[in-house]
């Protein structure tokens, strides 16, 4: 074996490994479907085949969407939105404040500024900075 298939050979490895990680952190489901008629909204998840995680929202407008449960993905290596794990983490904490049962300590980490204003966390506008 040459040293260059040696070093192809394991970066091909550390891709695998770094995706199994990623989704080990996120419970995974046979398909989308039974994931949207499982879980809540703001849960993560992945499915068995997809190399994508995704965070469960609610359809809000189109026809397409309707008004239930729908699964927004996020694609390793996309610029909008960031697939980070960290940012993912951010938009199900947003959504679980927004349609779920969040906590205030999670709307004072996470929470917009309206989610916070509506709570009465940082004062009567909701600002970080300001606590009147």
């Amino acid at each position: 074996m040459k040293l260059i298939e040696a070093l192809s050979l394991l970066s091909e490895s550390k891709g695998q490994e770094v995706t199994k990680s990623r989704k080990g952190r996120v419970k995974t489901y046979p398909s989308i479907k039974k994931a949207l008629s499982q879980g809540s909204y703001g849960q993560m998840f992945s499915t068995k085949s997809a190399n994508r995680l995704y965070v469960i929202s609610k359809g809000k407008w189109g026809a397409k969407s309707g008004r239930g449960k729908i699964a927004k993905g996020f694609t390793p290596g996309s610029a909008t939105p960031s697939a980070d794990f960290k940012s993912i983490k951010k938009h199900a904490a947003r959504t679980l404040l927004r349609y779920g049962k969040g906590s205030d300590k999670l709307a004072a980490k996470y929470g917009s500024r309206s989610i916070r204003k509506a709570r009465g966390i940082f004062g009567k506008d909701g600002r970080k900075d300001k606590k009147d």
